[in-house]
């Protein structure tokens, strides 16, 4: 992979660099079910299902959730710090910024792209009847379909894949790395802190570590740079963006 100038457009993942943390598991955690969504990154960290059944079974958890609460919620989701700072440093230098989520629902998407200013914000669709959420639209945002998505996107502005940068913290970022100019890892350590807060044995989370860190060396491999950080704005430089 080599680098081919300055990006034009850039698609920051959401949990782990937009948000200090997992958006999802974060509402979770507050309607009583944050335990068995963390159980759900655990099971495909370890590969005991498939990416395709981890974000089905993670969507199905808030099935029957009111929309309402997941809103108020939603706005109190804590964002990497430096995110809303970042994301106006770069559209202030002209370049287009957005999320790509496999994690995250359309519908979180919308209410923290909004909240953050971003240029667009795609994931999984879910129904909502009567205030209540009801059921997941088809497809599920997945590493199978992630890359065909940015490609659509940057197309309708006019700007090639080698002009765009991906930020990302985990494997679902590797299919974007691959396609793009600039591919950053941005390693903040939000799975680790998240998966490593379950009630796990000792030999268990011993093992949980091990993959823990096998699969942060696999996104390394990928990524053209790592930033090892707590704060989004030390990815500017990286981009070629004088930080303020």
């Amino acid at each position: 992979m080599s680098r081919r100038g300055s990006p034009k457009l850039v698609v920051l993942d959401c949990d782990g660099v937009l948000v200090d943390g997992y958006t999802s598991i974060f509402v979770a955690e507050r309607l009583g079910f944050g335990e068995e969504l963390r159980s759900v990154y655990k099971d495909l960290l370890t590969s005991a299902i498939s990416f395709r059944q981890a974000m089905d079974r993670a969507l199905r958890l808030f099935l029957g959730t009111k929309e309402g609460e997941i809103r108020e919620l939603l706005m109190q989701v804590p964002l990497m710090q430096g995110a809303e700072e970042a994301v106006r440093s770069m559209k202030s230098n002209g370049l287009i910024v957005g999320t790509i989520s496999t994690g995250a629902s359309q519908y979180f998407l919308d209410i923290l792209g909004e909240r953050i200013g971003l240029d667009f914000f795609v994931g999984t669709r879910v129904r909502i009847e009567n205030g209540v959420f009801v059921n997941i639209e088809q497809p599920i945002v997945d590493l199978e379909n992630k890359g065909r998505i940015l490609s659509e996107i940057a197309s309708s502005y006019g700007i090639r894949l080698s002009e765009c940068a991906a930020v990302g913290d985990d494997a679902s970022n590797v299919p974007l790395f691959k396609l793009v100019g600039t591919s950053i890892m941005f390693d903040s350590g939000c799975l680790e802190r998240e998966l490593l807060r379950m009630r796990l044995g000792a030999f268990e989370k011993a093992k949980l570590r091990l993959r823990l860190w096998l699969a942060k060396r696999y996104v390394r491999n990928n990524a053209l740079y790592v930033v090892k950080s707590k704060n989004l704005m030390d990815v500017l430089n990286v981009i070629g963006i004088n930080r303020p």
